[in-house]
């Protein structure tokens, strides 16, 4: 009997000796192997195996359970003589502290499996050669290692957080930022990267739930002249919601600058101002198979700004997509149920072809839009086919307009209509723009009413327009955008009011004259110049009272020229040419046959 109590006794204490033995044992060996070992886990995958890594403090701790890993001051930098044709990361991290390590999965599953996870003050600073240049070369996301790494077959944090990281992405060709996130706060829970998210270019990683801030967020693009900035970004995947307090598209170089450095004519474009509340992000979509899916947008206070020098040559072979193909062309599967806009303003200037002094403006203030359906998510949009925007707003800060825009986005010749009116305004507020353009001065005139109707497709639009005015009168400018007593400006101020425009609709027998809409499409020409010449083309009928066939047959002179030639500008006033400057050229011609007649009388 006092041999099995011997025997029972001394199993108890080789238990709890391998009990605490064994656990002490890994942890020397942890703490002599710990350079080696946390370099291994950090440089074993493609992306950081050309890369040397160095730690301040390591301390580990090992039980059953898993295993406790507290770093501080890690360093990650390119090895010398890394190519710039590869990533280089420059990576330092504070403070990471690691509960629950699994061995077990590392060493026989090649993968990371963490109870929990707290990186505190991280820096990452990536240098890359352009993104085409790594796409060309791998359809993952990432340029293969030199030392051929091996990526994880897992990586699963159950709960996550991170704080006070920042991260620059910079291009190797140019030295300049291509991507900047600042100031981020973020709680992850349910964290998986797997190794087919890695080479998945669609897919980023599964997580059941984060939330926090981002304090600024910038992306630079068009050579780094232009970059979109974002602040004050705030998230909830568990609420399936966003909130942006600023967002803007700025440009580093003023509107001259940056146009003259084009041989062709480009826009100028700026957004500010604007802020954005989004419901119903389905997350797990877009972090599992990229795909943007979100119930509602709110856009508030947007601030568009757009500037075009017409001085400059079009380019003739640019094709700009209407809305089916942009959808069915786009790489990125979206859809969104509504789109709301609030209290916008859009300003366009453009600056003419002529000797104008200046540009020429109008702007739209007050707007208000809702859209409905963008999609080329064919399994989400379902049944409905339509693209829907509606919108009004303030143009020149008085007459309200109405739009109404329907696409259908499975039709292959781009079927849309277009429906909409403006209501009471004085014509002359339309001066800033008009001038400029046409050396032409409303001198009176006011809008009672405007209604469209216009059904169109990718080749052409017909419709009509009505629009009631009354005392429409116009004077020629000179150069200098000025009246002056020139006797020929004054005839053809006399002509236009006489002649060519009609001072009221309806007339003084009460008759109204319905204006006729027909317009082809210049395929160089955005989708909203489109709209603008469609529109254009009943208001001139009805100035000029051009019926549906005339206007059929000047298009189809217009288009039947051949390239370089041009038709005959017609301006803001229809049937009033815009090129001033021809016509003075013309006149001083007259001029100097008078003068020749004139001095072989006398001889």
């Amino acid at each position: 009997m006092k041999k099995l109590l011997f025997w029972l006794v001394g199993a108890i204490l080789f238990f709890l000796l391998l009990l605490k033995g064994v656990p002490y044992l890994m942890n020397l060996y942890l703490s002599a192997n710990a350079d080696r070992i946390v370099s291994s886990l950090i440089t074993r995958t493609n992306l950081f195996g050309d890369h040397q890594v160095s730690f301040g403090d390591i301390h580990l701790n090992y039980n059953y359970s898993g295993t406790y890993l507290k770093i501080r001051d890690i360093k990650v930098s390119p090895s010398v003589g890394l190519g710039d044709e590869f990533v280089k990361v420059d990576l330092s991290i504070d403070e990471l502290d690691i509960t629950g390590f699994k061995w077990t999965n590392y060493l026989l599953k090649n993968s990371i499996l963490v109870d929990s996870a707290k990186i505190d003050q991280i820096k990452l600073v990536s240098f890359s050669p352009p993104l085409d240049s790594l796409q060309a070369r791998s359809s993952s996301r990432r340029p293969p290692s030199q030392t051929k790494g091996k990526d994880y077959e897992l990586i699963a944090v159950n709960n996550f957080d991170l704080e006070n990281l920042s991260i620059e992405l910079y291009n190797n060709l140019h030295d300049s930022v291509r991507v900047q996130l600042k100031d981020m706060y973020l709680q992850v829970q349910g964290f998986k990267l797997t190794k087919e998210d890695i080479e998945n270019p669609q897919a980023l990683f599964h997580v059941d739930n984060v939330s926090g801030s981002i304090g600024e967020a910038a992306f630079h693009f068009d050579r780094f002249r232009q970059y979109a900035l974002v602040k004050e970004i705030v998230m909830d995947t568990e609420l399936r919601k966003m909130n942006f307090g600023y967002i803007a598209l700025l440009n580093k170089q003023g509107k001259y600058t940056y146009t003259s450095q084009f041989p062709e004519r480009q826009s100028w474009t700026k957004i500010d101002s604007a802020q954005m509340e989004i419901r119903g992000f389905h997350f797990g979509d877009f972090l599992g198979r990229g795909i943007i899916e979100i119930d509602t947008i709110f856009t508030f206070d947007p601030r568009v700004e757009i500037f075009v020098d017409k001085r400059k040559p079009e380019n003739k072979d640019k094709r700009p997509q209407m809305i089916q193909a942009l959808f069915s062309n786009l790489r990125q599967v979206i859809h969104v149920d509504h789109s709301f806009i609030r209290n916008g303003y859009i300003l366009i200037e453009e600056r003419p072809n002529n000797q104008s002094p200046r540009s020429g403006m109008l702007y739209i203030s007050d707007l208000n839009a809702h859209v409905i359906n963008i999609s080329n998510y064919v399994e989400r949009r379902g049944e409905n086919k339509l693209l829907r925007l509606e919108g009004e707003g303030l143009l020149m800060g008085q007459g309200l307009i109405n739009l109404l825009a329907q696409y259908d986005l499975e039709s292959e010749k781009g079927d849309f209509t277009l429906k909409g009116s403006l209501e009471k305004m004085d014509l002359r507020l339309l001066d800033p723009m008009i001038k400029p353009q046409a050396h032409v001065s409303i001198e009176s005139g006011k809008v009672n009413s405007v209604k469209f109707d216009i059904l169109g497709n990718d080749f052409d639009g017909t419709g009509k327009l009505t629009v009631l005015y009354e005392d429409l009168e116009v004077v020629l400018l000179n150069a200098d955008l000025d009246v002056d007593n020139n006797f020929f400006r004054r005839i053809g101020s006399f002509l236009a009011n006489k002649l060519i425009i009609k001072s009221n609709n309806p007339k003084k027998n009460g008759e109204v004259v319905d204006g006729s809409v027909y317009y082809i499409r210049d395929t160089n020409k955005s989708m909203f110049a489109y709209w603008w010449q469609l529109i254009f083309s009943g208001l001139k009928s009805t100035l000029t009272g051009e019926d549906l066939e005339k206007l059929k047959v000047k298009e189809q002179e217009r288009h039947g020229l051949s390239t370089g030639q041009k038709s005959g500008a017609i301006s803001l006033i229809g049937g009033i040419k815009s090129d001033q400057p021809k016509q003075e050229e013309q006149l001083s011609r007259k001029e100097r046959r008078e003068e020749r007649r004139q001095s072989k009388n006398q001889e």
